[in-house]
């Protein structure tokens, strides 16, 4: 599953979105513990969209496929994640807005999963959250050609975006320690 995938199905379906926002809301409401069934998925997407769930359901497969790619990538112990972004291919200021956009979806799933406002969070964590919140903001550069340092930047960028949603969804999904349990 690639930003491309998410991109021709929203063609397909005549609908009007991002799909790195749709990708990012997603690993939000899996990050603040929320598993969506088939039709709670529709209806997170639809309202993402603002659109009724009959143009939802024009997605197709691609909705509950890229769900899956979702927990599998999130949930996984290889810290496989990365968000569905557009590739090299595009210029580097489409990029920067595409990974500003994931972050708005991302920060707008967690807030949507359920979390109680009782939950707290930690000092990394409400750092990390201020700092996606503030990646959410770009809305693009002015590119020149050539700046390998640009690229470079960006790359960190998506890295430690990738690294701030692995610790919050691992602070707010604590991992039971089997050997800790004592079998009487």
């Amino acid at each position: 599953m690639n930003f491309n995938d998410i991109a021709n199905a929203f063609v397909l379906a005549n609908l009007m979105g991002s799909p790195t926002e749709l990708h990012g809301a997603l690993c939000g409401r899996v990050s603040g513990g929320q598993k969506l069934s088939d039709d709670e998925l529709l209806s997170v997407v639809g309202e993402l969209l603002e659109v009724d769930l009959e143009r939802v359901e024009d997605l197709g497969d691609m909705l509950p496929e890229l769900y899956q790619y979702t927990l599998g990538q999130i949930c996984s112990s290889g810290f496989e994640f990365l968000p569905l972004l557009p590739d090299d291919e595009f210029p580097l200021n489409q990029r920067l807005a595409s990974l500003g956009e994931w972050c708005q979806g991302f920060l707008f799933g967690l807030g949507n999963s359920g979390l109680s406002t009782k939950t707290e969070l930690t000092g990394d964590i409400a750092d990390a959250l201020s700092d996606l919140a503030s990646i959410s903001q770009v809305a693009s550069i002015e590119e020149e050609e050539g700046e390998e340092e640009d690229e470079i930047s960006y790359t960190e960028l998506v890295e430690y975006v990738r690294v701030a949603v692995l610790l919050i969804y691992a602070e707010l999904n604590p991992v039971e320690d089997q050997s800790a349990r004592t079998i009487h």
